[in-house]
Formats: C-alpha cells, structure tokens, sequence
C-alpha cells in the first residue's frame, strides 16, 4: 500500500490498531496485535518514510510471517 504523507489505512480501520494518525500499530517484528498478522513500512508510526527502511521492515516482516507459519 502506498501513501504520502498520512497513511492510506483508512479501509483497516475497526480490522486492526490504529494510532491516533492512522498508523498500523506493530511491534519491532512487524507484528499487530492480530496474531499473523503483519505490517511494514510507511503504514507504521515513525517510519523513516524511505524505500530502504521499507524494504527492511518488509524483510523483517517476511522472516517473522514465515516464522509463524512454521509453527
């Protein structure tokens, strides 16, 4: 999902956490507090708002949906 400079999360709105800006609410493993249930990037509170920060969330966000499948 892209966005600008506020989150484009109004469609999870009621479906996951939001902050009071509109950020998807995560943990540092990318995880909401909906088990399997993953967010990375822009769409976070205090993300840096770069390609590069987003594409390590996705990473982050990758190794640990991968995880909890694994269990």
């Amino acid at each position: 999902m892209a966005i600008g400079s506020e989150p484009n999360s109004v469609q999870r709105r009621g479906l996951l956490p939001l902050d009071e800006a509109g950020y998807i609410i995560t943990n540092e493993l990318m995880e909401t507090e909906i088990p399997g249930i993953f967010a990375a990037g822009d769409v976070r509170p205090n993300s840096a708002k770069q390609a590069i920060t987003a594409a390590g969330d996705d990473a982050t966000a990758a190794i640990s949906a991968a995880r909890f499948l694994s269990f």
